[in-house]
């Protein structure tokens, strides 16, 4: 993810749907207003926009300079305007009027049924269901005529259906039809929202490896001024303190002796040798500089 300001970023034709409720929008205005853009614009490699057309607007309205962006290299045209048909279909609320009308506009420009329902996130069936009522001339939202059946009075009576209307075989496919299209798309939703999840742990367990690795350094960084505060505090009011700064360094008690000491140093240096310590040279180099340091001073062979 980048920050980018928001006066390098261009808008081009892949705003594919249609513009949003102007109160939803107003909503939209006010959670970046008080939060900020919390999902990153989608931008192809010039930096035009590819999905998030109106959080970009938004975000110019409450007068953002940069906004967080994920900038796609190397995509077709195909591919961007793939993006954008689904960023949307799984996202905002989107009507089945308006999902159908895209759906002609696609199978105008030559795509298959297949492609119209993985970019609109809906059943191959509900497409191939949208385009042959358009293609026959049926209007939206036409109803089919109730059923006239014959009938007959009961003893209350009333006049009642000699007997109950059966559902043809025809009407039980289009509704096994209805019902693979609506588990498709929640699949498809499902799948999509699986994806985001597993980034976002993939991008949490990344950060959680650099704060490991920025407090092991610290640390590292605190002991070395723990050793060099012994230092100043040992040997800088002119006294022979040091054999209890090196006694210290290993783990003894300050009355060691200097044979003791040493012995600690090379059991220490061993341990610490980078072959046992998974490569980490910082504490074999410590023991040596400090052991180099007690030979000199006492004349160690």
């Amino acid at each position: 993810m980048d920050i980018i300001e928001v006066i390098h970023v261009r808008v081009a034709d892949f705003q594919v749907w249609p513009e949003m409720a102007a109160e939803t929008f107003e909503q939209l205005v006010t959670d970046i207003r008080a939060n900020g853009v919390l999902y990153p614009i989608i931008l192809d490699a010039d930096f035009t926009v590819i999905d998030g057309h109106h959080r970009l607007k938004a975000a110019k309205q409450v007068g953002l300079e940069r906004i967080p962006c994920i900038v796609r290299q190397n995509l077709s045209a195909d591919q961007k305007l793939e993006i954008a048909h689904k960023a949307n279909a799984t996202t905002r609320t989107l009507t089945a009027a308006v999902k159908k009308a895209r759906a002609i506009e696609l199978r105008k420009q030559g795509k298959s049924f297949r492609q119209i329902a993985e970019w609109l996130g809906v059943g191959k069936s509900t497409v191939d269901r949208w385009i042959k009522s358009f293609e026959q001339g049926v209007p939206p939202g036409t109803k089919k005529p109730k059923r006239t059946t014959e009938t007959v009075k009961g003893s209350d009576g009333k006049e009642y259906p000699s007997q109950k209307p059966k559902t043809t075989q025809q009407e039980f496919v289009e509704s096994l039809q209805r019902r693979i299209s609506e588990l498709e798309s929640s699949e498809y939703a499902l799948k999509t929202e699986l994806r985001a999840v597993r980034l976002s742990i993939r991008e949490l367990g990344a950060e959680s490896k650099r704060k490991d690795s920025e407090i092991a350094r610290l640390r590292r960084e605190l002991e070395a001024e723990k050793i060099n505060n012994r230092f100043s505090d040992w040997f800088g009011g002119g006294g022979d303190n040091g054999l209890e700064v090196f006694a210290s360094m290993v783990g003894l008690n300050d009355d060691a002796t200097v044979e003791q000491i040493d012995r600690a140093f090379r059991r220490a240096r061993a341990k610490a040798h980078p072959d046992n310590t998974k490569g980490d040279d910082w504490l074999s180099k410590r023991y040596n500089t400090s052991y180099d340091m007690f030979k000199r001073l006492y004349r160690v062979s």
